[in-house]
């Protein structure tokens, strides 16, 4: 084609923003013509009615057609003209082809049927127009639109009249016809230089606005005068001279005119490439829809570039490969053509020229997806020994990993630009992280109006999805009063989605798909087949068998890209089930292909993903085998020491900062917390390590607003340091733990939780290390006051708080606090306290620690006791930690006279065992 590039590269974008107009006229109708039939041409159907006339002057083609209707009836007149254009007349591929490349309006002042048939048989979804009445019905949104009616609705348009009162006949169409040509891009197909029907839409440009999208009128030969004429106008002529012949039944013409549709529609191929800017220039326009996403999916960049691939190498990085033999689905000859001169100019770089800006922009959006680089090798068997382009070598990279303030759970800096569209969008998303979610939704509607104002159409979807999220959150927030969101209504992200312009929505489609989870849903299946896999060969391996598995890199790579994505384009997600069950998955499946190997490690991407995505419970369940007694590989869990380093003095520091100052008392840093200190567990640490986490354990125990699930988590962490590594741990860092949890209980702003964690010795192992350390507690001024505040508690309190704090601490205590601990216990007073049977438990304590000697009085209180339960069916839990003390007694004290009471207890126990219907109090 001799017409510049640009001119069909602005009929490719129209129709990408759905605002392309098809005008087709008759030529286009011809492409219908077989060897026994002809359809006639303007001049052929005048020359018949000016022979029927008998005139033989006349030249004006309205006047004649006028005059033909008045000298017969109208009868006649619609009957001849029906002669030239039978029913029976089939579409051409060409006629297929116009709807296939799917403008948003057809335009037609053809009477025949053509178009008609072609949607019929084809099921396009187009609306018929070619009356006033079928316009005001129309719902479709793409339009075939008979602007000369036709002869099924007896309305064609052909004689002096009908021009002349088409304004009065068809006012809706005309109105709307103009706001096409003063709205859309317009393509003129079929329509020759001294078209009747084209100077009559001429006309209506010309009365019409004279800022307008361009105009194009596609013919076969150059007419420098009928072009300039055009032109001043506002029409430029593309004169079609590429004939690919690809349909062999066709003249010359309609095959320069298919070429040239099938290059609208193959928009790939109506790129000419004459220069190195131009291939580079091609890559880059593919490109550019991704530049506004900060984290780019392998998915999108195959699905833009096509006729690509990727191949993996050990640091598990992706490596982009053009085809150039491959057969694929997405085979294009001339798109691989255009890809090998590009990986020429890549030779080139390579071996010593300069790189381009506009290579260096490739390379950079590239890099979103962490792809590492481009393979310019020409070898084709052996893919992982191929050369490449690392785009580090010409860019300055910097670690992904590093960009991401989430993986070290940092978010101290809370400062904006108010007219930054991603620094609003960062701060969003940390407040999102901070649960801080009404300050997010704020933030969310400032960046939708910036969005807007800056038609950046790729963030606005994400911001719309975000403030959706947080809507949802918002609204079933029960702490807020006067709940101001409950009628708020989300943002319908289906409807703007397909109102978007077609090549938005081919990369924004991951994202929208988040919205119905159908990616995510995707994903989890795909990964939970490839976990089946690794399980069964998993099975495999440790019966002995050999397995093959080449896509771990791959699988790998594409995770953390999915990951990244995630959180570089600040995408609120991360509650979803879906997507936390996905990095569930990853993490087994880690964990199982490490099966042959004597320990188990995590990468960081793995270690943030525990820490973030998994349940403290579930994480434990994950990683049971390595901790668990009966387990082979207990005890085999390792992290590096940069893990652990990152670990210790950056994570653990960011989470207890941010549980401290959260002001939610069950909020996300707690399980953050909480899994961190469990890998940590499970882990050996050294002497120095250790410390360390034990003084940020000391910080939270002193400074934040604990759940029981706190103390638990830190309570198992000393006992799996002990069970698995024997830990050596400094005692006076336990003896400061220790008496920092008095200090808690001394403190009136502790609450429930911590209360009933301390009073009833949730961190035991904590007690247990220092007895082990053989550790010495000393502070008998702490313990006077902890004695003195126990006195105020109810007798039921004191009860606990005795059997369960001060004797742990007893345990490791100097003479001097051992005796004012033994005699606090020996001078409380159990009888008011109600329920037997904390009095009992705690009479055989005392007995237990040789605070005092067996009296039969404890006889009396628990035949009393048992007495209940052979009257009923009754049960209580009670009963397990007696039959623990009693045995204890009756083995190390040698007290046979609680011998017949343990046979009654363990009765009560097996009976209720086998009981299903047991009620229990």
């Amino acid at each position: 084609m001799n017409f510049d590039s640009t001119y069909i590269k602005n009929i490719i974008k129209a129709n990408n923003d759905n605002s392309l107009a098809i005008f087709i006229g008759a030529g286009i109708s011809k492409s219908s013509e077989t060897k026994f039939f002809k359809l006639p041409s303007w001049n052929d159907l005048i020359v018949d009615l000016k022979k029927e006339l008998s005139l033989n002057d006349e030249t004006d083609y309205l006047k004649i057609a006028q005059l033909y209707y008045l000298a017969f009836d109208e009868y006649t007149y619609y009957k001849k003209l029906k002669t030239y254009f039978p029913d029976y007349i089939k579409p051409s591929e060409i006629h297929k082809l116009i709807f296939e490349v799917n403008p948003h309006v057809i335009i037609t002042t053809n009477w025949d049927t053509i178009l008609e048939k072609t949607i019929e048989e084809n099921a396009f979804i187009f609306d018929v127009i070619c009356s006033d009445v079928d316009l005001v019905k129309s719902s479709l949104q793409n339009k075939l639109l008979k602007i000369h009616g036709d002869f099924r609705n007896h309305n064609i348009v052909f004689k002096e009249d009908d021009y002349i009162n088409y304004k009065y006949n068809f006012p809706l169409i005309e109105n709307y016809v103009k706001s096409i040509l003063s709205t859309h891009t317009v393509l003129f197909l079929g329509y020759s230089y001294n078209d009747i029907n084209l100077k009559h839409i001429l006309k209506w440009i010309q009365n019409n606005s004279k800022v307008r999208p361009p105009m194009y009128l596609a013919t076969f030969f150059q007419n420098p005068t009928q072009s300039k004429y055009l032109a001043n106008h506002g029409i430029t002529t593309l004169v079609l001279n590429d004939n690919d012949k690809l349909i062999s039944d066709f003249d010359d013409y309609s095959n320069k005119t298919y070429t040239f549709l099938n290059k609208i529609k193959n928009y790939d191929k109506a790129f000419i490439i004459n220069s190195k800017e131009d291939t580079v220039d091609f890559i880059l326009d593919k490109l550019n829809v991704l530049k506004d996403l900060e984290g780019i999916l392998i998915d999108q960049i195959q699905k833009v570039l096509t006729n690509c691939s990727f191949v993996y190498d050990d640091d598990k990085k992706p490596i982009l490969e053009f085809h150039k033999h491959s057969s694929t689905g997405d085979s294009n000859a001339n798109i691989r053509a255009i890809y090998q001169k590009f990986v020429q100019i890549l030779v080139d770089i390579d071996e010593g020229e300069k790189p381009s800006l506009n290579i260096l922009k490739i390379f950079e959006i590239l890099g979103r997806a962490n792809i590492k680089g481009i393979i310019i090798s020409e070898s084709e068997e052996a893919p992982y020994e191929q050369s490449f382009i690392k785009f580090s070598d010409y860019l300055e990279i910097a670690n992904p990993e590093s960009e991401l303030i989430y993986f070290n759970f940092d978010f101290k800096d809370l400062t904006k630009n108010k007219n930054e569209i991603r620094e609003l969008l960062e701060l969003a998303f940390k407040f999102y992280q901070l649960e801080k979610n009404e300050e997010a939704f704020g933030l969310m509607e400032e960046i939708i109006l910036l969005c807007l104002k800056h038609r950046n159409y790729t963030l606005l979807f994400i911001a719309m999805f975000n403030r959706n999220t947080l809507l949802r959150r918002l609204k079933f927030n029960f702490s807020l009063d006067n709940n101001r969101y409950l009628f708020t209504e989300e943002y319908n992200l289906k409807e703007r989605y397909y109102n978007l312009p077609k090549d938005l929505r081919l990369i924004l489609e991951p994202i929208y798909n988040f919205i119905d989870k159908s990616f995510i849903y995707q994903y989890a299946f795909k990964i939970s087949e490839e976990l089946r896999k690794t399980e069964d060969s998993g099975k495999t391996i440790k019966s002995g068998g050999l397995v093959l598995n080449s896509n771990y890199n791959e699988f790998t790579s594409n995770h953390e890209n999915f990951v990244f994505f995630v959180l570089r384009n600040k995408i609120m997600i991360e509650n979803y089930q879906e997507f936390r069950k996905i990095n569930s998955y990853f993490i087994k499946i880690s964990i199982l292909r490490q099966i042959q190997k004597e320990t188990v490690s995590l990468n960081k991407l793995e270690i943030y993903s525990c820490i973030k995505y998994i349940d403290y419970k579930g994480l434990k369940v994950l990683l049971e085998e390595f901790y668990h007694n009966d387990s082979e590989r207990k005890g085999h869990f390792m992290l590096s020491d940069e893990s652990k380093d990152w670990l210790i003095d950056i994570v653990f520091e960011n989470i207890v900062e941010q549980f401290i100052k959260s002001e939610i008392t069950f909020n996300k840093f707690e399980n953050y917390f909480k899994n961190l200190i469990f890998l940590l567990s499970l882990t050996p640490l050294e002497e120095e390590e250790i410390s360390n986490v034990l003084t940020k354990i000391n910080k939270i125990i002193s400074n934040g607003n604990n759940t029981l699930g706190i103390f638990q988590a830190i309570n198992l962490f000393f006992g799996l340091q002990y069970n698995l590594f024997k830990t050596n741990i400094n005692e006076q860092i336990l003896l400061i733990l220790i008496e920092n949890l008095i200090s808690k209980l001394l403190n009136n702003k502790i609450n429930f939780q911590e209360f009933h964690a301390i009073t009833n010795n949730e961190i035991y192992n904590i007690y247990g290390y220092a007895k082990e350390r053989k550790a010495l507690f000393t502070n008998d001024r702490i313990i006077n006051k902890l004695l003195n505040e126990i006195k105020e508690y109810p007798i039921s309190d004191i009860i606990d708080v005795c059997q369960k704090l001060l004797i742990s601490i007893f345990n490791i205590s100097n003479g001097k606090i051992k005796d004012l601990i033994k005699s606090f216990l020996l001078k409380v007073d159990t009888t008011e306290e109600n329920q037997l049977h904390k009095r009992i438990s705690f009479e055989l304590s005392l007995i237990i620690y040789d605070f005092k000697g067996f009296d039969k009085n404890i006889l009396v209180l628990i035949d009393e006791y048992l007495d209940q339960f052979g009257k009923t069916i009754s049960f209580s839990s009670a009963l397990y930690a007696l039959d623990s003390q009693i045995d204890y007694l009756i083995k190390n004290k040698d007290i046979s006279e609680l011998k017949v009471y343990s046979k009654v207890i363990k009765a009560l126990i097996e009976r209720h065992q086998k009981s299903e219907s047991l009620s229990i109090f």
